[in-house]
């Protein structure tokens, strides 16, 4: 297959792509986000775009008091939206601007909310089966949006990732795309929603970048796994056993993998999670705060467990 130059030769690539170290939207300069916006503006840079009045309509709703859109506050118009979505863009802060980005996902979600698509049932297709295609086919655009902004926002550089779970901080890239994105990818079944809300709030913790919200993202790391293996034993959420009575179970009827390569990681996952939430998750009085490496590690011991469980 033909390579263009660069890909096959580092020095050139180097020169052409330089490797930038890892910045938050603040850092980018005006220049640089004229380019992201021409890079997207295929999606929003429509003045009747629907999505873009809605994305407008929710941030405002969301933030009363702060009234971000102060053109469609005043005067409710596409026109009046599209002007306010993109001086939030080049103006506001990466809270604001990641806020508005979030609400312009839900909108592209929104479209596809109630409806299944023209996807035809064949007798045969089991029905867990035919709700993975309706999941698929409701998350068609929302996916193509996400793989053009997280290329963009990878070669700019920029130290975040979207998810069908939200923004999270971008790891090696080889981590998110190969673990975390078919994890949180399974997980937006509507089986696996209480998992997957355990899970958003852990990532939504670790970004708050506080002792305290390290401490909260350990917990809802553990208590997502929990509930995994809950669902997957029990059928639904609740009860009083361990994460290790559960692995046990679940291995016992062959829910997950029963290999023996993963007999050991199954043995001692219970005793480093369980640890770790009780001397530092905010579920019970902690012995101290946990960390930025302690809740990373946590985080990323539940999604190698929870991507070794569900690969086929």
């Amino acid at each position: 297959m033909f390579k263009i130059w660069s890909e096959k030769n580092n020095e050139a690539k180097t020169m052409l792509s330089p490797n930038l170290d890892l910045r938050n939207w603040d850092d980018l300069s005006r220049e640089e986000k004229e380019k992201i916006w021409n890079f997207l503006k295929h999606w929003f840079n429509r003045k009747n775009d629907p999505r873009v009045l809605f994305s407008i309509i929710q941030l405002n709703e969301l933030h009363k008091s702060r009234s971000y859109a102060r053109l469609t506050l005043e005067d409710l118009s596409a026109s009046n939206a599209f002007a306010d979505f993109k001086n939030i863009f080049f103006e506001q802060t990466q809270h604001v601007a990641l806020e508005l980005f979030s609400c312009f996902c839900q909108a592209i979600l929104d479209e596809r909310k109630n409806e299944n698509g023209r996807i035809y049932r064949h007798d045969y297709v089991s029905d867990e089966e035919f709700l993975e295609r309706i999941t698929g086919w409701r998350f068609q655009d929302f996916d193509k949006f996400t793989a053009r902004l997280n290329d963009i926002f990878e070669q700019f550089s920029v130290n975040l990732f979207l998810t069908r779970d939200g923004f999270i901080e971008r790891q090696d890239s080889r981590i998110i795309t190969e673990i975390y994105v078919p994890v949180i990818n399974f997980l937006s079944l509507p089986k696996w929603s209480d998992v997957n809300r355990e899970l958003s709030d852990a990532f939504k913790e670790y970004q708050v970048k506080t002792d305290q919200g390290y401490s909260n993202c350990v917990t809802h790391a553990v208590s997502s796994l929990q509930a995994f293996l809950q669902i997957s034993v029990d059928g639904k959420i609740g009860g009083s056993e361990g994460i290790n009575t559960l692995i046990k179970n679940a291995r016992e009827k062959s829910l997950i993998p029963v290999d023996k390569f993963t007999e050991e990681i199954f043995k001692n996952i219970d005793t480093i999670l369980m640890r770790e939430r009780g001397k530092t998750g905010s579920a019970h009085p902690k012995q101290e705060y946990a960390n930025e490496k302690s809740a990373r590690l946590v985080l990323n011991v539940v999604i190698i467990f929870l991507q070794h469980c569900i690969q086929k």
